[in-house]
């Protein structure tokens, strides 16, 4: 409840829109207003047909899985998650590796043994503001 002023911040100025409410400081700079009041409508039951409709009660439960369940494929992963750190070729030639997409962002992926490697991969990116950060964590099967 109260009156609010605003303003924008555009390509480092500040602006206002004209059509709009507005007022200036004892510095001139103009703000838009916003007058926010504890607004009680008349007739209540005007505000029923806004709430959302009851759940109906099958949509809810616990019951246990049955065979049927667990005989079922698991989902297919899908294909975005198949264009990570681990599955793509390493290059010299190009100086940074192409943007990741968002969908691979804070997933852990496992790659396991590579032809005649015996050897396990874990990979992560990360993105930090602008920046991408991939950690590739190469370690040996066995001990």
């Amino acid at each position: 409840m109260g009156i609010y002023h605003y303003k924008f911040i555009v390509d480092g100025e500040v602006r206002y829109i004209p059509d709009l409410p507005c007022v200036a400081d004892e510095t001139g700079v103009v703000f838009n207003l916003l007058d926010v009041n504890d607004n009680v409508p008349e007739n209540l039951e005007s505000v029923a047909e806004f709430e959302a409709p009851p759940s109906p009660d099958s949509s809810y439960g616990q019951g246990l899985l049955g065979d049927e369940d667990f005989a079922k494929d698991p989902v297919a992963v899908p294909p975005q998650l198949h264009l990570t750190v681990l599955g793509s070729e390493n290059s010299e030639e190009t100086p940074s590796s192409p943007k990741p997409q968002h969908v691979v962002l804070n997933h852990l992926f496992i790659e396991k043994g590579w032809a005649s490697q015996s050897v396990v991969a874990l990979g992560l990116t990360q993105r930090f503001q602008s920046k991408y950060v991939t950690v590739v964590l190469y370690k040996p099967l066995k001990r």
